[in-house]
């Protein structure tokens, strides 16, 4: 991204709030429909975290990502300007909003770009959500195949198959417990997958996990 379009990107909103989707936040389709998140979020990395596969959910019984403080973590994520709206708060009911300071934020920006993203995020309040408790998943509390494949065809969208592994390799916890849940999903929010790129994904996990 160029100066000129990190400008533009912060013309086109006036939320004072942003948050750093790292899970299916990522994923266009996901967000926008079941969270009302319509705006065009930005590519980075988040410093002072670590993700991983400890989020328990009882109500829907199902383990997704969550993210902790850690002084040498990293992931990457999608930050989306929002006012954060109940729909979200819903939407992350099993997490706590933690205030990221712009310095761990990084886009692989030059310079001068990135002098002018930390300018203009010192005036912005920016969030991670933090899992309210650590509980690994388990045949009783499986991670779902479609929030997988939500997670990684929203990396593929915004940063193609480097996204998608740097989600993989920064991500701890892969279960040996995996639903099966393509024809049905059982994840809520599931993005709309093509068959194009569920292959690609099997590839990418097979590949990663070898």
């Amino acid at each position: 991204m160029t100066l000129s379009q990190l400008q533009q990107w912060f013309d086109s909103f006036s939320y004072n709030h942003l948050i750093l989707g790292y899970g299916s936040l990522i994923n266009r389709d996901s967000r926008q429909r079941f969270s009302d998140l319509t705006h065009t979020g930005l590519l980075v990395e988040v410093n002072g975290f670590a993700r991983g596969w400890i989020t328990r959910s009882i109500r829907e019984q199902q383990t997704y990502v969550g993210a902790w403080p850690e002084h040498s973590g990293r992931l990457n994520a999608l930050m989306v300007p929002t006012a954060l709206s109940p729909a979200l708060a819903r939407r992350e009911k099993d997490y706590r909003f933690v205030q990221v300071q712009p310095q761990y934020i990084d886009a692989g920006l030059d310079i001068q770009s990135s002098q002018f993203l930390q300018d203009r995020l010192a005036h912005k309040q920016v969030w991670i959500c933090q899992s309210l408790a650590t509980q690994l998943a388990d045949a009783h509390y499986p991670v779902s195949q479609t929030y997988i494949d939500t997670c990684l065809a929203g990396c593929l969208e915004h940063g193609g198959q480097a996204s998608a592994q740097a989600f993989i390799r920064s991500t701890a916890h892969w279960p040996e417990h995996i639903r099966q849940d393509r024809k049905q999903p059982a994840y809520p929010r599931p993005g709309r997958v093509s068959p194009h790129q569920q292959r690609q994904i099997d590839a990418l996990l097979l590949q990663e996990q070898a």
